[in-house]
Protein backbone atom coordinates (compact mmCIF):
# COMPACT_ATOMS: atom_id res chain seq x y z
CA UNK A 1 0.00 0.00 0.00
CA UNK A 2 2.89 2.36 0.74
CA UNK A 3 3.91 2.25 -2.92
CA UNK A 4 0.44 3.29 -4.06
CA UNK A 5 0.01 6.01 -1.47
CA UNK A 6 3.44 7.51 -2.17
CA UNK A 7 3.05 7.49 -5.96
CA UNK A 8 1.29 10.85 -5.94
CA UNK A 9 3.94 12.36 -3.68
CA UNK A 10 6.73 11.05 -5.88
CA UNK A 11 4.99 12.34 -8.95
CA UNK A 12 5.06 15.86 -7.52
CA UNK A 13 8.87 15.82 -7.60
CA UNK A 14 9.06 16.91 -11.22
CA UNK A 15 11.53 19.04 -13.08
CA UNK A 16 13.10 19.05 -16.47
CA UNK A 17 16.49 17.36 -16.40
CA UNK A 18 19.24 17.81 -18.92
CA UNK A 19 19.74 14.90 -21.27
CA UNK A 20 22.00 12.15 -20.03
CA UNK A 21 25.18 12.86 -21.92
CA UNK A 22 28.91 12.43 -21.89
CA UNK A 23 30.79 14.32 -19.23
CA UNK A 24 33.20 16.87 -20.60
CA UNK A 25 36.36 15.03 -21.62
CA UNK A 26 34.86 11.55 -21.78
CA UNK A 27 32.13 9.17 -20.72
CA UNK A 28 29.20 7.77 -22.64
CA UNK A 29 25.93 5.97 -22.14
CA UNK A 30 24.24 3.45 -24.40
CA UNK A 31 20.44 3.49 -24.54
CA UNK A 32 20.06 0.06 -26.19
CA UNK A 33 20.52 -2.71 -23.62
CA UNK A 34 21.15 -5.51 -26.09
CA UNK A 35 23.75 -3.46 -27.93
CA UNK A 36 25.43 -2.77 -24.59
CA UNK A 37 25.51 -6.48 -23.75
CA UNK A 38 27.35 -7.27 -26.98
CA UNK A 39 29.84 -4.49 -26.30
CA UNK A 40 30.39 -5.70 -22.72
CA UNK A 41 31.12 -9.22 -23.96
CA UNK A 42 33.54 -7.93 -26.57
CA UNK A 43 35.35 -5.70 -24.08
CA UNK A 44 35.09 -8.23 -21.21
CA UNK A 45 33.35 -5.71 -18.98
CA UNK A 46 30.31 -5.69 -16.73
CA UNK A 47 27.23 -3.49 -17.14
CA UNK A 48 26.12 -0.54 -15.05
CA UNK A 49 22.45 -0.04 -15.93
CA UNK A 50 20.63 3.11 -14.83
CA UNK A 51 16.82 2.81 -14.88
CA UNK A 52 15.83 6.48 -14.80
CA UNK A 53 13.00 8.93 -15.27
CA UNK A 54 15.08 11.72 -16.77
CA UNK A 55 12.41 14.42 -17.07
CA UNK A 56 10.35 13.94 -13.90
CA UNK A 57 12.18 11.90 -11.20
CA UNK A 58 13.79 14.23 -8.67
CA UNK A 59 16.29 11.69 -7.33
CA UNK A 60 17.26 10.69 -10.88
CA UNK A 61 17.98 14.30 -11.67
CA UNK A 62 20.10 14.68 -8.53
CA UNK A 63 22.04 11.51 -9.37
CA UNK A 64 22.66 12.83 -12.87
CA UNK A 65 23.74 16.28 -11.73
CA UNK A 66 25.82 15.20 -8.73
CA UNK A 67 27.48 12.08 -10.19
CA UNK A 68 26.91 11.37 -13.87
CA UNK A 69 27.84 14.88 -14.98
CA UNK A 70 31.36 14.54 -13.64
CA UNK A 71 34.52 13.19 -15.22
CA UNK A 72 35.61 11.69 -11.89
CA UNK A 73 32.80 9.16 -12.27
CA UNK A 74 33.60 8.23 -15.86
CA UNK A 75 37.34 7.97 -15.34
CA UNK A 76 36.74 5.12 -12.91
CA UNK A 77 33.44 3.55 -13.97
CA UNK A 78 34.33 3.09 -17.63
CA UNK A 79 37.34 0.98 -16.77
CA UNK A 80 35.09 -1.85 -15.60
CA UNK A 81 31.60 -1.13 -16.93
CA UNK A 82 29.68 -0.45 -20.08
CA UNK A 83 27.23 2.28 -19.06
CA UNK A 84 23.57 1.83 -19.98
CA UNK A 85 20.77 4.41 -19.53
CA UNK A 86 17.24 3.01 -19.80
CA UNK A 87 14.87 5.96 -19.63
CA UNK A 88 11.20 6.03 -18.61
CA UNK A 89 10.28 9.67 -19.31
CA UNK A 90 6.86 11.29 -19.28
CA UNK A 91 7.08 14.15 -21.78
CA UNK A 92 6.44 13.43 -25.44
CA UNK A 93 9.71 15.09 -26.38
CA UNK A 94 11.74 12.82 -24.09
CA UNK A 95 9.75 9.71 -25.04
CA UNK A 96 10.58 10.30 -28.70
CA UNK A 97 14.29 9.87 -27.86
CA UNK A 98 13.87 6.42 -26.27
CA UNK A 99 14.76 3.84 -28.95
CA UNK A 100 12.89 0.86 -27.53
CA UNK A 101 10.49 1.65 -24.65
CA UNK A 102 8.87 -1.81 -24.84
CA UNK A 103 12.24 -3.49 -24.31
CA UNK A 104 13.01 -1.10 -21.45
CA UNK A 105 9.76 -2.03 -19.72
CA UNK A 106 10.45 -5.71 -20.27
CA UNK A 107 13.86 -5.33 -18.62
CA UNK A 108 12.38 -3.38 -15.70
CA UNK A 109 9.93 -6.23 -15.10
CA UNK A 110 12.61 -8.89 -15.48
CA UNK A 111 14.87 -7.26 -12.91
CA UNK A 112 12.13 -6.21 -10.49
CA UNK A 113 12.61 -2.46 -10.88
CA UNK A 114 9.95 -0.74 -8.77
CA UNK A 115 11.31 2.78 -8.41
CA UNK A 116 13.67 5.28 -9.97
CA UNK A 117 16.54 5.64 -10.07
CA UNK A 118 17.49 1.98 -9.84
CA UNK A 119 21.08 1.25 -10.76
CA UNK A 120 21.99 -2.39 -11.41
CA UNK A 121 25.48 -3.81 -11.67
CA UNK A 122 25.46 -7.01 -13.71
CA UNK A 123 27.57 -9.33 -15.76
CA UNK A 124 27.20 -9.44 -19.53
CA UNK A 125 25.27 -12.68 -18.98
CA UNK A 126 22.65 -10.81 -16.95
CA UNK A 127 23.64 -11.92 -13.43
CA UNK A 128 23.00 -8.97 -11.09
CA UNK A 129 25.64 -8.51 -8.40
CA UNK A 130 24.71 -5.05 -7.17
CA UNK A 131 21.61 -2.86 -6.82
CA UNK A 132 21.58 0.75 -5.70
CA UNK A 133 20.16 4.17 -6.54
CA UNK A 134 20.87 7.73 -5.51
CA UNK A 135 23.75 8.14 -3.05
CA UNK A 136 24.88 11.47 -1.66
CA UNK A 137 28.53 12.51 -1.69
CA UNK A 138 29.39 13.15 -5.31
CA UNK A 139 31.19 11.09 -7.94
CA UNK A 140 34.14 9.92 -5.83
CA UNK A 141 31.88 8.53 -3.09
CA UNK A 142 29.67 6.92 -5.70
CA UNK A 143 32.64 5.17 -7.29
CA UNK A 144 33.67 3.86 -3.86
CA UNK A 145 30.10 2.68 -3.29
CA UNK A 146 30.05 0.82 -6.62
CA UNK A 147 33.42 -0.78 -5.86
CA UNK A 148 32.12 -2.06 -2.52
CA UNK A 149 28.96 -3.44 -4.12
CA UNK A 150 31.03 -5.13 -6.79
CA UNK A 151 33.39 -6.80 -4.33
CA UNK A 152 30.64 -8.11 -2.03
CA UNK A 153 28.22 -8.90 -4.84
CA UNK A 154 30.63 -10.91 -6.93
CA UNK A 155 31.72 -12.89 -3.87
CA UNK A 156 28.08 -13.71 -3.10
CA UNK A 157 27.41 -14.58 -6.74
CA UNK A 158 30.36 -16.99 -6.78
CA UNK A 159 29.13 -18.69 -3.61
CA UNK A 160 25.63 -19.04 -5.03
CA UNK A 161 26.91 -20.55 -8.26
CA UNK A 162 28.90 -23.03 -6.20
CA UNK A 163 25.85 -24.05 -4.17
CA UNK A 164 23.71 -24.52 -7.27
CA UNK A 165 26.43 -26.38 -9.16
CA UNK A 166 26.94 -28.77 -6.24
CA UNK A 167 23.20 -29.41 -6.07
CA UNK A 168 22.86 -30.02 -9.82
CA UNK A 169 25.78 -32.46 -9.87
CA UNK A 170 24.87 -34.39 -6.70
CA UNK A 171 22.94 -37.66 -6.63
CA UNK A 172 21.08 -39.67 -4.02
CA UNK A 173 21.57 -38.68 -0.37
CA UNK A 174 24.20 -36.15 -1.43
CA UNK A 175 21.62 -34.32 -3.53
CA UNK A 176 19.27 -34.02 -0.55
CA UNK A 177 22.10 -32.50 1.53
CA UNK A 178 23.07 -30.18 -1.32
CA UNK A 179 19.49 -28.96 -1.54
CA UNK A 180 19.46 -28.13 2.16
CA UNK A 181 22.66 -26.16 1.59
CA UNK A 182 20.89 -24.17 -1.13
CA UNK A 183 17.97 -23.49 1.22
CA UNK A 184 20.29 -22.44 4.05
CA UNK A 185 22.23 -20.21 1.65
CA UNK A 186 19.00 -18.50 0.66
CA UNK A 187 17.83 -18.07 4.25
CA UNK A 188 21.15 -16.57 5.34
CA UNK A 189 21.21 -13.79 2.74
CA UNK A 190 19.41 -10.51 2.40
CA UNK A 191 16.54 -10.65 -0.07
CA UNK A 192 18.30 -8.34 -2.51
CA UNK A 193 21.72 -10.02 -2.27
CA UNK A 194 23.48 -11.13 -5.43
CA UNK A 195 22.37 -14.56 -6.60
CA UNK A 196 19.14 -14.68 -4.60
CA UNK A 197 17.00 -14.94 -7.73
CA UNK A 198 18.92 -18.02 -8.87
CA UNK A 199 18.56 -19.64 -5.44
CA UNK A 200 14.85 -18.79 -5.39
CA UNK A 201 14.42 -20.50 -8.77
CA UNK A 202 15.84 -23.73 -7.31
CA UNK A 203 13.49 -23.50 -4.30
CA UNK A 204 10.42 -22.80 -6.43
CA UNK A 205 11.29 -25.73 -8.69
CA UNK A 206 11.38 -27.98 -5.63
CA UNK A 207 7.88 -26.85 -4.62
CA UNK A 208 6.61 -27.93 -8.03
CA UNK A 209 8.57 -31.20 -8.15
CA UNK A 210 7.63 -32.18 -4.58
CA UNK A 211 4.08 -30.85 -4.46
CA UNK A 212 3.12 -33.54 -1.91
CA UNK A 213 5.99 -32.47 0.36
CA UNK A 214 7.59 -35.91 0.63
CA UNK A 215 10.91 -34.32 1.66
CA UNK A 216 9.22 -32.17 4.30
CA UNK A 217 10.82 -28.89 3.19
CA UNK A 218 7.88 -27.05 1.65
CA UNK A 219 6.73 -25.03 4.66
CA UNK A 220 10.27 -23.84 5.27
CA UNK A 221 10.74 -23.00 1.59
CA UNK A 222 7.49 -21.05 1.41
CA UNK A 223 8.31 -19.06 4.53
CA UNK A 224 11.79 -18.26 3.23
CA UNK A 225 10.55 -17.15 -0.20
CA UNK A 226 7.88 -14.89 1.32
CA UNK A 227 10.20 -13.51 3.98
CA UNK A 228 12.88 -12.59 1.43
CA UNK A 229 10.46 -11.08 -1.07
CA UNK A 230 10.86 -13.79 -3.73
CA UNK A 231 7.38 -15.32 -3.66
CA UNK A 232 5.15 -15.40 -6.72
CA UNK A 233 1.61 -16.63 -7.38
CA UNK A 234 2.74 -20.26 -7.51
CA UNK A 235 4.34 -19.91 -4.07
CA UNK A 236 1.17 -18.31 -2.70
CA UNK A 237 -0.88 -21.16 -4.15
CA UNK A 238 1.45 -23.67 -2.51
CA UNK A 239 0.99 -21.87 0.82
CA UNK A 240 -2.79 -22.00 0.48
CA UNK A 241 -2.64 -25.71 -0.31
CA UNK A 242 -0.33 -26.47 2.61
CA UNK A 243 -2.21 -24.30 5.13
CA UNK A 244 -5.79 -23.76 3.90
CA UNK A 245 -7.13 -22.89 7.37
CA UNK A 246 -4.18 -20.76 8.46
CA UNK A 247 -3.26 -23.24 11.20
CA UNK A 248 0.45 -22.69 10.50
CA UNK A 249 0.09 -18.97 9.89
CA UNK A 250 1.07 -19.30 6.23
CA UNK A 251 -2.24 -18.14 4.82
CA UNK A 252 -2.11 -14.83 6.67
CA UNK A 253 1.40 -14.29 5.31
CA UNK A 254 -0.01 -14.69 1.80
CA UNK A 255 -2.65 -12.05 2.54
CA UNK A 256 -0.04 -9.76 4.06
CA UNK A 257 2.02 -10.09 0.90
CA UNK A 258 -1.03 -8.98 -1.08
CA UNK A 259 -1.34 -5.87 1.06
CA UNK A 260 2.34 -5.04 0.62
CA UNK A 261 1.86 -5.36 -3.12
CA UNK A 262 -1.04 -2.89 -3.44
CA UNK A 263 -0.39 -0.41 -6.22
CA UNK A 264 -3.85 0.51 -7.50
CA UNK A 265 -7.57 0.03 -6.90
CA UNK A 266 -7.72 -3.44 -8.45
CA UNK A 267 -4.89 -4.79 -6.29
CA UNK A 268 -6.48 -3.12 -3.25
CA UNK A 269 -9.80 -4.86 -3.88
CA UNK A 270 -8.01 -8.18 -4.41
CA UNK A 271 -6.23 -7.79 -1.06
CA UNK A 272 -9.52 -6.99 0.69
CA UNK A 273 -11.13 -10.10 -0.82
CA UNK A 274 -8.25 -12.25 0.41
CA UNK A 275 -8.53 -10.77 3.90
CA UNK A 276 -12.26 -11.53 3.94
CA UNK A 277 -11.52 -15.11 2.89
CA UNK A 278 -8.99 -15.34 5.72
CA UNK A 279 -11.66 -14.07 8.11
CA UNK A 280 -13.91 -16.92 7.02
CA UNK A 281 -11.38 -19.49 8.31
CA UNK A 282 -10.63 -17.75 11.60
CA UNK A 283 -8.85 -14.50 10.86
CA UNK A 284 -5.33 -13.28 11.57
CA UNK A 285 -3.43 -15.05 14.35
CA UNK A 286 -0.42 -12.74 14.72
CA UNK A 287 -1.39 -9.71 16.85
CA UNK A 288 1.00 -7.27 15.21
CA UNK A 289 0.19 -8.48 11.71
CA UNK A 290 -3.53 -8.16 12.45
CA UNK A 291 -3.22 -4.43 13.00
CA UNK A 292 -0.97 -4.04 9.94
CA UNK A 293 -3.70 -5.54 7.76
CA UNK A 294 -6.96 -4.47 9.42
CA UNK A 295 -5.94 -0.81 9.62
CA UNK A 296 -5.09 -0.35 5.92
CA UNK A 297 -8.13 -2.45 5.01
CA UNK A 298 -10.36 -0.05 6.95
CA UNK A 299 -8.68 3.00 5.44
CA UNK A 300 -8.83 1.66 1.89
CA UNK A 301 -12.48 0.68 2.16
CA UNK A 302 -13.39 4.10 3.58
CA UNK A 303 -11.19 6.38 1.50
CA UNK A 304 -10.57 4.62 -1.82
CA UNK A 305 -13.04 1.80 -2.46
CA UNK A 306 -16.41 3.20 -1.32
CA UNK A 307 -17.09 0.21 0.93
CA UNK A 308 -18.42 1.85 4.13
CA UNK A 309 -19.78 -1.29 5.78
CA UNK A 310 -16.52 -3.18 5.26
CA UNK A 311 -14.60 -0.11 6.44
CA UNK A 312 -16.39 -0.12 9.77
CA UNK A 313 -15.98 -3.88 10.17
CA UNK A 314 -12.23 -3.70 9.65
CA UNK A 315 -11.95 -0.55 11.79
CA UNK A 316 -13.50 -2.42 14.73
CA UNK A 317 -11.03 -5.25 14.28
CA UNK A 318 -8.14 -2.84 13.96
CA UNK A 319 -9.13 -1.03 17.18
CA UNK A 320 -9.09 -4.34 19.03
CA UNK A 321 -5.40 -4.70 18.15
CA UNK A 322 -4.34 -1.04 18.27
CA UNK A 323 -2.60 0.20 21.44
CA UNK A 324 -4.11 3.31 23.05
CA UNK A 325 -0.73 4.99 22.69
CA UNK A 326 -1.06 4.93 18.90
CA UNK A 327 -3.22 8.04 18.86
CA UNK A 328 -2.80 8.79 15.18
CA UNK A 329 -4.24 5.47 14.05
CA UNK A 330 -6.90 5.57 16.76
CA UNK A 331 -8.12 8.90 15.46
CA UNK A 332 -8.35 7.55 11.92
CA UNK A 333 -10.25 4.48 13.09
CA UNK A 334 -12.68 6.55 15.20
CA UNK A 335 -13.33 8.79 12.20
CA UNK A 336 -14.10 5.75 10.04
CA UNK A 337 -16.45 4.34 12.67
CA UNK A 338 -18.31 7.64 12.91
CA UNK A 339 -18.91 7.39 9.17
Amino acid sequence: MRKWMTTLALGLVAALAPETQAAEGGGRWIDDFDEAVELAKAEKKDLLVDFTGSDWCGWCIKLHDEVFQHEAFYANAEQDFVLVALDFPRSDEAKAKVPNPTRNRELANTYGVQGYPTVLLMTAEGDVFGRTGYQAGGPEKYVEHIASLTKDGKASLAEVKGLISAYEKAEGDAKAKAFVAVLEGFESRDGSAAGMTALADVLRAHLTADAKDAAGHNERIIRALMDKGHADDEVYDAARTLDPKNEKGLLEQVVWARFRGIVDEDSARAAIRELEALEAVGGVKDEKLALEMYFPAAWLCAERLDMPDEAKKFAEKAKAHCPDSDQERMEVLDRILRG
